[in-house]
């Protein structure tokens, strides 16, 4: 029997009426259904799918567990455009049906910082805590001599999250099933200004070389601010991890793009 965690944002689905109606479609169609709180949902090792109900925040929050044990992700989406859901609350009936083999495999960031690791599905950002302040880092990919940004902040996005903050700040949208990783700075001021396209396996080593009345944080995937001090590296490639974002329409990208932002 398959066995999957129903994972509500208790905000979107504060009295659980869609939780509960899911629940019930999976157990009458011999799939056993746990449900789990969003927060602090650690280990789904135990689960052959996550079913996952609210906006793209939500499920960037459980992505990266689901992805660590090898686990299929499906986005119900209870949000505004929820370009990562893979269906709306009017079809979830077709989850009863689900194929766990039919998923896109989206790319994720790794960042090395002070010995640890964080992940990432749509974004690595490194930027000025204060946001009308200007910060400089010294960015070099490959060992490659670096080049210098002036700008509010930074983006390393995935493809997956080229259409979120990078599209904001000017950046391209990138299809989810390629392997890339655009590098796109926010409000640049002097130096590089337009959005850079990088391979996959391209390594990046970035510096703070700002000046001593800057304050300039990292975060992956919009968590934790991090400082970054002065003269301090971080390291940002590509994940070994990936996501499984299961499909229920062979829709082309440029087509759910389009519907997504009509929304």
């Amino acid at each position: 029997m398959s066995k999957f965690a129903v994972i509500p944002n208790l905000y979107k689905d504060p009295d659980l009426i869609i939780t509960k109606k899911i629940g019930k479609l999976l157990s009458d169609n011999g799939i056993k259904a746990d449900v789990l709180s969003c927060y602090g949902v650690k280990d789904l090792s135990d689960y052959d799918c996550a079913v996952v109900l609210g906006g793209d925040g939500t499920i960037l929050d459980v992505a990266k567990n689901a992805a660590a044990a090898d686990v299929a992700v499906a986005g119900i989406n209870l949000g505004k455009i929820g370009y990562l859901a893979s269906l709306e609350p009017e079809n979830i009936e077709r989850l009863s049906t689900v194929d766990l083999t039919s998923y896109q495999k989206r790319m994720m960031l790794e960042m090395e910082y002070r010995g640890k690791t964080f992940t990432a599905l749509n974004d690595i950002v490194i930027a000025e805590a204060r946001a009308t302040r200007m910060m400089s880092l010294s960015v070099s990919a490959d060992g490659e001599p670096p080049c210098e940004y002036n700008s509010s902040a930074l983006i390393f996005s995935t493809p997956t999250g080229s259409s979120g903050y990078n599209m904001s700040a000017g950046g391209p949208v990138i299809d989810p099933g390629l392997e890339c990783i655009a590098v796109t700075p926010v409000c640049a001021h002097t130096g590089t200004t337009r959005c850079c396209i990088y391979g996959s396996d391209v390594v990046f080593t970035a510096e703070n070389v700002s000046s001593k009345d800057k304050s300039v944080v990292v975060s992956a995937d919009g968590g934790e601010e991090l400082p970054l001090d002065i003269g301090e590296k971080i390291i940002i490639k590509k994940s070994g991890f990936f996501v499984k974002l299961l499909q229920f329409e062979n829709e082309p990208f440029a087509k759910t793009l389009i519907r997504k932002m009509k929304k």
